[in-house]
């Protein structure tokens, strides 16, 4: 991470111009030369940059020095943009503007600039003091690089039912309960299992089942996880029936009109990944019991969660693996087209991959994983022991972190960033491809290649992380492209947990949340209170990515005038303040009605001289064709050009 952010701040640094009048002025005081110093500084710094991530070949002062770096290319990206949003404003000076005939002799009468500089010398300093630390501790960073591999075509793009092996009986057994005719009454049944040995997927074999498409038609699907929302469950039951009317907010009348619904209907409803013990005390009775053999299917990591379900079937426990089941389904991943059984591997391998078998103790998605980690390096022994010498662990059956997590280390570096942004995104979210990668071209996550654009080598790094079974692919375009990602919440874990360890990202996950924002970057917010008063008063000026997957928000764009990202991800309530307050925007989405006038919204547009999205398909935003013709660095517009009719995409 030092290496991608050092990289963007040289940049930075070295495209720190403005006109000949402040240019001028800069060099008068000495700023520019100031400048030119860090620059050379942090150069060198770069020079004995290694990627420090891989914890198995880094000591921890090397881990705590990089630290520091990084906090430092922050402080500096963040000096240089709040300068360049505030110079024009502040240094209307008529010496400077004009033919520079009165400038005073001490810097120290223009605040603003004097501040600057001050703010360089203080980062200067600290540099020095991490060079003097690395001397006196004999510190030793030497530089790799990251090369992107050529675009692989064959890649197994999809994570389905068929990565599962042994599934057959199970799915045979849950089946065999919602259908059991004995028990005519609206009965509950649990799959309960270890995270990541395969819950969901069982559930899907069981819905796509013939048997259970006959008896019940289309199963209900609901999904739950940790932090549940009864209104919006009960939103996305009417949603799925049908019957959901614009707006409808009261959980009685919802409740009321599903439980209408479903009289007299044979019904499965699946709730998937349940974790609170009053789910189903609070759910229950929207549920009508008619005696027709309807059925409630749970998912759940916890036996309690399921025995609160007060059923007369008890919980079915999804076992792991055994070791066949899991040395097959681990060769299936780990050599995908060449070795499907044990005897197919050189000689020197074999034994090996009984060692990685071991280690995922019968975990489904910890040896899909792993063995797709293998898939991407060569049959070759010391490859292999190599990687098998780093995990020194055992998985003890109750999680596969570790396994995921190695996975991770072993990412080039710009693609841990990449899979680092999967932490904003809320559990089991549909993640539509076309605005992830161009939010990672925005944030600067994706090196520009020769005979490439920015979105195939982003859509390249997506394919590499399908490949390695970090994301898995839920919907297709009719041509096999991607529309939809999705990130198991293992693995989503994984990434809220590094994003904060990096100081990356943050997830607030409720209101108070907002206020430990003050030193993040990037921030998601994914709770659906209204927090208009938290956002403004304690305003964090240096966030450069706000993602909202919430409700209700009256933004203050004067507040973060460094924001590079502003996206709306969802149809939620967003009133912007002094919009033209973000001249550093290079992504912006929104889906709601634009607050102010039309013509002043268009000359905000215009005067985004960064801007790279602009997608306003869900917007009320009026025609602004005049003007965003006049932004160079735009390379993608949706836009509505009337109220009911969505506009054309310029690319």
């Amino acid at each position: 991470m030092a290496e991608v952010l050092l990289g963007a701040v040289l940049r930075k640094l070295a495209n720190f111009t403005f006109d000949k009048a402040i240019e001028k002025a800069l060099s008068f005081y000495g700023i520019r030369e100031e400048v030119d110093k860090l620059s050379r500084e942090l150069g060198f710094i770069k020079a004995f940059i290694k990627d420090a991530d891989r914890k198995h070949i880094v000591e921890e002062r090397q881990m705590q020095l990089v630290k520091h770096i990084i906090d430092i290319a922050y402080d500096i990206e963040d000096a240089i943009d709040i300068f360049h949003s505030e110079c024009p404003e502040k240094l209307k000076l008529p010496g400077i503007r004009g033919h520079l005939g009165w400038l005073p002799k001490k810097i120290s009468k223009i605040p603003f600039l004097y501040q600057f500089q001050q703010e360089i010398k203080k980062i200067q300093s600290r540099i020095r003091e991490i060079n003097e630390f690395r001397e006196r501790y004999g510190i030793t960073m030497l530089g790799i690089g990251d090369k992107i591999p050529p675009p692989n075509t064959e890649l197994n793009l999809i994570f389905d039912d068929s990565d599962v092996i042994g599934f057959d009986t199970h799915r045979d057994d849950v089946v065999k309960l919602l259908l059991d005719e004995a028990y005519k009454s609206l009965a509950v049944v649990s799959i309960v299992g270890l995270g990541g040995l395969g819950k969901t997927t069982l559930a899907r074999k069981v819905c796509n089942s013939g048997d259970v498409s006959e008896n019940f038609g289309k199963p209900i699907w609901i999904t739950i996880s940790q932090a549940y929302d009864l209104l919006k469950i009960l939103q996305d039951i009417a949603k799925d029936l049908g019957i959901l009317s614009e707006n409808t907010e009261d959980k009685k009348e919802l409740a009321i009109k599903i439980r209408e619904f479903l009289e007299e209907k044979r019904y499965l409803i699946v709730f998937d990944d349940v974790w609170a013990e009053d789910f189903w005390k609070n759910i229950k009775n929207v549920m009508p019991d008619k005696n027709n053999g309807s059925r409630v299917l749970i998912t759940t990591r916890f036996k309690n969660v399921a025995k609160m379900a007060d059923t007369k079937y008890d919980p079915y426990e999804l076992p792991t693996l055994d070791h066949e089941q899991s040395l097959n389904l681990f060769l299936r991943k780990a050599v995908p087209k060449k070795h499907h059984c044990p005897d197919g591997l050189p000689d020197e391998l074999k034994s090996l991959a009984q060692e990685f078998v071991a280690k995922c103790k019968g975990l489904p998605l910890a040896l899909i994983v792993l063995g797709s980690l293998l898939s991407t390096k060569s049959y070759d022994f010391h490859e292999w022991k190599e990687l098998l010498d780093t995990m020194t662990w055992q998985v003890d059956g109750s999680e596969c972190v570790d396994v995921i997590a190695t996975s991770y280390e072993y990412l080039p570096l710009a693609k841990k960033l990449c899979f680092l942004y999967f932490a904003a995104y809320p559990e089991d979210y549909e993640i539509p491809i076309i605005h992830l990668l161009r939010i990672w071209v925005a944030e600067k996550l994706i090196p520009q290649e020769d005979k490439r654009t920015l979105e195939e080598t982003a859509m390249c790094f997506l394919k590499d992380l399908v490949q390695r079974s970090m994301v898995q692919v839920s919907q297709k375009f009719y041509d096999g492209s991607i529309k939809y990602c999705r990130i198991h919440d293992v693995l989503r874990d994984l990434a809220i947990q590094k994003a904060k360890e990096k100081n990356f990202l943050v997830v607030c996950s409720k209101p108070e949340d907002w206020k430990r924002c003050n030193k993040a970057r990037r921030v998601a917010i994914n709770y659906s209170s209204n927090a208009n008063e938290l956002m403004n008063d304690y305003a964090n000026p240096y966030i450069r990515s706000l993602l909202l997957f919430g409700e209700s928000l009256k933004l203050d764009c004067s507040k973060y005038r460094v924001l590079r990202v502003l996206g709306c991800m969802i149809s939620c309530c967003v009133v912007l303040q002094n919009f033209k307050g973000l001249p550093h925007l290079r992504y912006l989405k929104l889906n709601n009605e634009i607050a102010g006038k039309e013509c002043e919204f268009g000359e905000w547009i215009r005067g985004m001289k960064y801007l790279e999205t602009l997608d306003l398909k869900s917007s009320k935003h009026g025609d602004l064709s005049e003007w965003i013709w006049h932004i160079k660095t735009l390379r993608h517009a949706i836009l509505c050009l009337n109220h009911n009719t969505q506009g054309p995409q310029y690319q």
